[in-house]
């Protein structure tokens, strides 16, 4: 906020009644830690108060109950509140959500997290993946040149207990030579505004790529990508025109047509991870979405990173 929209915040505050002066208060003091974490979850109710079981709007409010508001909805009659459906409904000490949402935002490691927080390692990797799974939303749609490109890493089962194999040491290497089974793919997808869509794969085929980029890419889209023999079909599965570039067949640019910006958040990405040492393959799609909310977010903060967190209505309890 800069110090004009400051200064109009600063104003508005004459219109508060004396209640809203006192909560106000409350949340801007330095102990009050709970009620900027509630205020910030609160915000996914909106005015709209759509129920999470029914999808009906217009609930009502019905007391408090630990902190947060109860809604009482008119339609099926059923009480609800801002995290009822969601990873964080049932966690406690809700006055360390947002100092967890400032780890999240620096992208911290489980132990810096925990004592940010005050909290058990265990309970930061808990809360951590809990986070993240609440946090996945529909990607940002990809529009104009759209690069695409795969890239791997070599799966870990690191945390299991009952593994099937020797544990690796210090990351270890692949069994095989080249691509195998040992390799993890994730597909980047990326335009030139800087929007982008990471996606962990069980294999790179083409109709496991579509069903990928389906749901991001416009319909007037192009998609550049290597000369992988996945793109082609995918590009001709969703009716987008195909810009094949190998660097066998000459340079890997041609007039606006590169793969350079998804070369660069794939980079990005692996640096990111470096920094947990490596993390295990069956989290691969929380940690792209991390990446996303920590690095490539311009304005990610913890309001934002805890909003994220209750604000998806894919993970709202089904009719």
């Amino acid at each position: 906020m800069d110090q004009a929209e400051f200064q109009d915040w600063l104003s508005a505050s004459d219109r508060l009644t004396a209640a809203q002066r006192a909560e106000a208060a409350r949340a801007l003091s330095t102990d009050a830690d709970e009620e900027r974490s509630v205020a910030a979850v609160e915000r996914s109710v909106g005015e709209s108060r759509i129920c999470p079981r029914c999808g009906e709007g217009g609930a009502v409010r019905k007391g408090r109950t630990r902190g947060l508001w109860r809604y009482l909805c008119k339609s099926c009659g059923r009480t609800f509140n801002a995290v009822t459906g969601t990873p964080l409904q049932g966690l406690h000490k809700k006055e360390r959500w947002l100092s967890f949402g400032e780890s999240l935002a620096e992208g911290e490691t489980v132990g810096t997290s925990a004592r940010r927080c005050d909290i058990a390692p265990s309970t930061a990797f808990r809360w951590r993946h809990r986070f993240l799974d609440a946090s996945r939303q529909n990607p940002e749609t990809l529009r104009g040149i759209v690069e695409a490109d795969e890239t791997y890493l070599l799966r870990s089962r690191k945390g299991e207990r009952n593994m099937v194999r020797p544990p690796r040491r210090r990351g270890g290497k692949a069994k095989t030579r080249g691509l195998s089974k040992d390799l993890a793919p994730i597909l980047f997808a990326a335009d030139r505004s800087g929007a982008t869509l990471g996606a962990a794969l069980d294999s790179t085929r083409a109709a496991e790529i579509a069903d990928a980029l389906r749901p991001a890419v416009a319909k007037d889209a192009v998609l550049a990508g290597d000369a992988a023999r996945c793109y082609s079909p995918c590009a001709r599965s969703l009716g987008l025109s195909h810009i094949a570039l190998s660097q066998s067949a000459g340079p890997r640019i041609r007039g606006p047509y590169h793969i350079r910006t998804v070369g660069n958040r794939q980079s990005r990405f692996k640096g990111f991870l470096f920094h947990f040492r490596g993390g295990a393959t069956k989290y691969l799609g929380n940690y792209l979405q991390w990446y996303q909310l920590a690095c490539l977010d311009e304005n990610a903060s913890p309001s934002t990173c805890l909003g994220a967190a209750v604000n998806s209505a894919c993970i709202r309890i089904e009719k």
